[in-house]
């Protein structure tokens, strides 16, 4: 039966591709979809005109392109799955495609600007220290916020400079840590007892309740330090987090070790950091290329 077909796929990916919650719940969505749309529990008639209704469905349903993307990618990879498995003889959804979604490059700050939100931080306080390194941790690592938030103690080898995470679908990577969030965490753990009792708690940072941070806890400490610093373009945690990715990037590290550092499980995820939009690319072509600037010099008046 299809229905019994598409739980044993759900059950693989959450034990042998470790997907989270959500992405799980995710696929299970679309797949569901998929079987009531063809109203059929014989894997054996799911053939290409069948893949084909369910797809133009999609397309005329009004849903928003990357929808469309995501709905077919994952009845492609559950179909391609019972080809595997020799369920079905070949994958009717092999003539299919999703529709083309235009890439962004996420919003980064420049490294000046980390670095004018991090010095703009007073660490004359245990609370200032805190703020100080959880940035400091959050931009040098990749960290999410998420990530960022269950920090323990325990998970730090501040000798060896790593720092282990509990990533998306429970899997756990190491993480470099820089010299600068070694320091600032060893100068926070130092005096954070005598202003926050810590207690029983093994998180690493703990708010002024002594309890461990919220999401939006987190969130808004951030916030404030970036507004602190006169920041004026949005930034939430995530930004240190594409800053991170794009300065590595640009500074020519290898698109794998980055992969492995921010835990994607697919490269692809790891690419949106290599395209640059257009029109900077034409901005950054004028502004340095001899000609262009021969041609502005040309255009300046006189005198």
């Amino acid at each position: 039966m299809l229905s019994l077909h598409i739980e044993d796929y759900l059950q693989y990916l959450k034990l042998e591709r470790g997907l989270s919650q959500n992405t799980l719940l995710s696929y299970g969505r679309d797949l569901t979809e998929f079987h009531q749309s063809i109203a059929t529990e014989d894997p054996t008639k799911l053939t290409t005109a069948l893949v084909g209704k369910h797809v133009r469905e999609l397309y005329e349903s009004g849903k928003k392109p990357a929808t469309i993307a995501r709905k077919i990618s994952s009845l492609k990879q559950f179909l391609e799955y019972l080809t595997k498995r020799k369920i079905i003889s070949r994958n009717p959804s092999a003539a299919f495609s999703a529709p083309r979604i235009a890439r962004y490059h996420p919003q980064y700050l420049s490294p000046r600007e980390v670095e004018t939100i991090l010095e703009n931080i007073d660490t004359s306080s245990v609370m200032g220290k805190r703020d100080r390194a959880a940035i400091e941790l959050l931009y040098g690592s990749g960290l999410r916020i998420s990530e960022l938030i269950s920090v323990k103690i325990s998970d730090l080898e501040l000798e060896a400079g790593f720092l282990r995470v509990m990533g998306k679908g429970g899997k756990q990577r190491l993480v470099p840590m820089g010299d600068l969030s070694i320091k600032m965490i060893n100068e926070y753990m130092a005096n954070q007892l005598s202003e926050i009792p810590r207690e029983s708690s093994n998180c690493l940072f703990l708010n002024r309740f002594s309890k461990s941070f919220s999401r939006v806890g987190m969130w808004k400490m951030i916030k404030k330090r970036v507004i602190q610093a006169g920041i004026s373009k949005p930034v939430t945690p995530h930004t240190f987090r594409h800053s991170f990715a794009t300065h590595l990037l640009e500074g020519g590290a290898d698109l794998r070790v980055v992969q492995e550092m921010l835990g994607h499980a697919d490269i692809s995820t790891t690419q949106i950091y290599t395209t640059l939009d257009r029109e900077y690319i034409v901005a950054e072509h004028r502004k340095y290329h001899p000609r262009e600037l021969a041609r502005a010099d040309r255009k300046r008046p006189a005198g």
